[in-house]
């Protein structure tokens, strides 16, 4: 309970969820951030107290890392990932040595121009002389001006390494919200598979009794029980590898023909590199050929055709899905398979999965339908 109770406090001060709060934790932060160098070289250099000239100095040296950081963490947010990768210290570093020197140089001007440079302690004439020179170093020994934009990136440790902190505690938070969901899920899950599994069982048991009356019934049950297995066990993440998913399509095309031998062609051909390991979206290409059916051979009691043609290279398969038209729902049919659900759906997971790196084209005829998909293979 203890160590509950010191987390809460713990995200409190790293991650304050009110803007007031996140505000007010950072000024007291840079209070005490100048306050304490500020009187840091108090012992050994008083006069830091008693010139005016020399506290004003020491403020607004200790006061540009405020905008140097602000700064810093923009830039660095600005590249998509921030803190997040291999280089991001590196970007980190560069960012602050820049900007550190882009606000430093300003600054002993102002020195210069207001207090003077003779009238300050003897470090701030000592960097001074290399501050305000030109922006680009003419001498060789001109370039030390970067050894001491380097030596101040100690001052900015502590901010930086707080702000690595706070998004660390952030992922964290993360990770555990997804474990936690990723958990309830796959409770929500076991519970779901009774039903499916009670389904295969009544499946099974229909398959044998059904067959003393009729075998192409009991094999109908029996591949329909396959299916719903495969589709429990096999199809849960977001990609398949294409093998199995072609294998899924063999199994419903079989089912299909099972279904509509009397009335329809079905014609299935696989080229290419058929053996390949490599994976697709799950049941992506199953879509398109379940659309074909739905809208094509379901849609008429007359003849029909399905012609399906997969070919398999390196880094892509190509899919194309030829059905027939039912002459008599023309209008409305033209509607569902332009528009339909399940193409719709599809064309969201395609641009997620690969934008701009597919070609999704659907050609009408009079009398057919063809559907052209190709996607890149994923290892």
């Amino acid at each position: 309970m203890r160590d509950q109770a010191n987390r809460g406090v713990y995200a409190r001060l790293l991650l304050p969820s009110e803007p007031r709060m996140r505000v007010l934790s950072h000024l007291i932060f840079w209070l005490i951030f100048i306050g304490y160098h500020m009187i840091f070289f108090l012992p050994i250099m008083p006069d830091r107290v008693y010139s005016p000239e020399t506290r004003l100095a020491y403020l607004l040296y200790y006061a540009r890392f405020i905008p140097i950081y602000y700064v810093v963490v923009l830039l660095v947010g600005l590249s998509g990932h921030p803190f997040q990768r291999w280089f991001s210290p590196l970007i980190t570093l560069f960012a602050c040595i820049l900007i550190t020197h882009i606000l430093t140089k300003p600054l002993y001007h102002f020195y210069d121009k207001h207090i003077g440079i003779a009238n300050l302690p003897g470090n701030f004439q000592l960097i001074g002389k290399y501050y305000l020179k030109g922006w680009i170093p003419a001498a060789d020994r001109d370039w030390y001006v970067f050894v001491y934009d380097l030596m101040d990136m100690q001052l900015l440790a502590l901010p930086i390494g707080l702000k690595y902190i706070r998004l660390g505690a952030i992922a964290d938070r993360r990770r555990a919200a997804l474990e936690k969901e990723h958990i309830q899920e796959e409770l929500k899950e076991l519970r779901a598979q009774l039903a499916p599994h009670f389904i295969l069982n009544v499946l099974n048991a229909a398959s044998s009794e059904v067959g003393t009356f009729s075998q192409k019934a009991s094999e109908y049950l029996a591949h329909a029980a396959d299916m719903i297995r495969f589709a429990l066990h096999d199809t849960r993440s977001e990609f398949i590898e294409l093998n199995k998913e072609l294998e899924f399509i063999a199994r419903y095309l079989r089912l299909e023909a099972m279904r509509t031998s009397q009335r329809s062609k079905i014609d299935f051909e696989s080229t290419g590199e058929t053996k390949t390991a490599k994976r697709v979206p799950t049941l992506m290409l199953t879509t398109l050929i379940e659309n074909a059916f739905k809208h094509g051979v379901h849609s008429t009691h007359g003849p029909s055709y399905v012609k399906i043609s997969c070919h398999i290279e390196a880094d892509k398969v190509t899919l194309q899905v030829l059905n027939s038209k039912p002459l008599l729902k023309a209008p409305q049919h033209s509607k569902s398979i332009q528009s339909g659900l399940g193409l719709s759906n599809l064309r969201r997971r395609l641009e997620g999965h690969f934008p701009d790196r597919y070609r999704l084209r659907v050609t009408e005829q009079s009398e057919s339908f063809l559907v052209y998909l190709q996607i890149p293979l994923t290892p």
